[in-house]
């Protein structure tokens, strides 16, 4: 239908510090992806890169958001007519940080997120955290919301993009061992009390002394899944519509709902 949008979902084991690697890679799924007719593919967090590496390690080998890698994603967007989302570690003159940058289908970069909530040690060692949400912008026809890992797991960074209009947040992330509830429990409630679309994507296998629970997943507007992963590669596919987004409003409809007035303290409280 018109309104549809196919998206593809990669789970891949990591190859940290092989960028070469990760561009190859890339490559095999964005071909896989648009034969069988995906707009838009997601990878994991810091796909390009990798993650769970030491600071020296994560220096040498963070990007430039718009250098030579980020070219040859335009390249492969192009060549397969396909939008791809890619988590990589970014670095500027000051700080480095734990990015996601959309690419469509024509090479332009749509728009980059840092993730602004950084999870224990691993995250707060490397990287800066980011200080404001994602931009919701178009991709054929869908607004599209950004998020990495922990972000989703706070409510409210999700019920703001959905208040600012996103029907599909795209998630990449490397959610490790003993997390499996988030993947399995919150990103579907995540998806259901905002009545849009996640794409939920992460690694499986091992990362030095990280082992990743899999388990990515594509959630609807209802909380069920459209196509999820076990704990080995995979490349997920759905289609989505925006008519089960207008009818799960419709039935539910929390944003309607909403009273503003009773939460300002939320903004005030730290515990």
């Amino acid at each position: 239908m018109k309104n549809d949008l196919t998206i593809a979902v990669l789970q891949h084991i990591p190859v940290p510090n092989d960028t070469a690697a990760a561009l190859g890679r890339l490559e095999t799924a964005a071909a896989q992806a648009a034969e069988n007719g995906c707009h838009l593919l997601l990878v994991p967090e810091c796909s390009i890169t990798g993650y769970n590496q030491p600071l020296a390690t994560m220096q040498q080998v963070a990007l430039e958001s718009n250098g030579e890698t980020t070219g040859a994603i335009a390249s492969i967007c192009r060549q397969y007519n396909i939008a791809i989302a890619y988590g990589f570690a970014e670095k500027t003159s000051d700080n480095y940080y734990n990015c996601v940058q959309l690419i469509d289908a024509s090479g332009q970069i749509v728009a980059a997120y840092r993730k602004s909530h950084l999870w224990g040690d691993l995250d707060q060692t490397l990287f800066t955290q980011g200080d404001s949400l994602s931009p919701v912008v178009n991709i054929k026809g869908w607004n599209v919301g950004l998020l990495i890992c922990y972000d989703v797991e706070f409510p409210e960074n999700v019920r703001a993009l959905a208040l600012s209009g996103a029907e599909l947040i795209l998630v990449p992330t490397g959610l490790m061992q003993p997390y499996r509830d988030v993947a399995e429990r919150v990103v579907p409630v995540r998806a259901y009390e905002n009545q849009l679309y996640i794409a939920y994507c992460n690694y499986c296998g091992a990362e030095g002394d990280i082992i990743y629970e899999g388990r990515s997943c594509i959630s609807g507007p209802d909380g069920a899944d459209l196509d999820r992963a076990g704990k080995t590669p995979a490349l997920l596919t759905a289609t989505l519509n925006k008519e089960s987004i207008a009818e799960c409003r419709a039935a539910l409809p929390y944003h309607r709902d909403r009273r503003p007035e009773l939460y300002t303290s939320l903004t005030r409280l730290t515990h």
